[in-house]
């Protein structure tokens, strides 16, 4: 369904008018997620890599629209009785999808600053061992969360249509009837562009 979307949403940025399509951009940056929150403390820190969609009915000044795809990444090491799988290390990975509203300043002819909130889904993923009669085998089990982010950012524009940013953001999973979470806060800090294609 998502996939379709964006589909229908490219198909229509592509037969409009250049004016429509330098509206939109491409963000996406890299950088360290940090898991906070008491409920976890074997989770350590790990890789973000944030991407999205973001159209912009004004250049800056005004509010803007967001979907976000970001894949997070931690690896933990802890008991078996704190995490609901078996496996005393691994790895944790968070998927988010994200869709929400911003609003945009310019500071200076080259800069601007923004703030982001985002409602979403977080697939979570790890590993779990079970043993049969074949010997052990190894389920990659995913849990689905509401999520929320909140995101700060700073841009320094090279030329109109391309920017440097840097991005700090926060994340939080909602317990909903996904069952436990085994980390249900991340803070981030990314560095990375926005441009648009044309």
């Amino acid at each position: 369904m998502l996939t379709l979307l964006m589909l229908c949403f490219v198909l229509f940025a592509f037969g409009q008018t250049d004016k429509f399509a330098s509206r939109i951009y491409f963000p996406g940056g890299i950088g360290l997620n940090i898991p906070s929150g008491d409920e976890q403390l074997s989770v350590r820190p790990g890789f973000s890599v944030i991407t999205g969609v973001e159209y912009r009915p004004k250049y800056t000044n005004a509010i803007f629209f967001r979907f976000n795809y970001d894949a997070l990444s931690n690896k933990y090491k802890s008991l078996p009785y704190q995490v609901p799988t078996n496996v005393i290390r691994g790895k944790l990975n968070a998927d988010f999808f994200m869709l929400g509203v911003g609003y945009r300043r310019a500071i200076s002819s080259k800069a601007a600053v923004y703030i982001l909130g985002q409602p979403g889904i977080s697939s979570s993923g790890y590993s779990s061992v079970s043993i049969n009669s074949n010997g052990y085998s190894i389920m990659n089990v995913s849990a689905y969360h509401p999520a929320g982010k909140a995101a700060f950012g700073f841009e320094y524009y090279i030329v109109p249509h391309f920017a440097l940013v840097a991005e700090p953001g926060y994340y939080h999973l909602f317990s909903g009837h996904g069952g436990f979470i085994i980390n249900p806060n991340y803070v981030l800090y990314n560095i990375g562009f926005t441009t648009t294609l044309f």
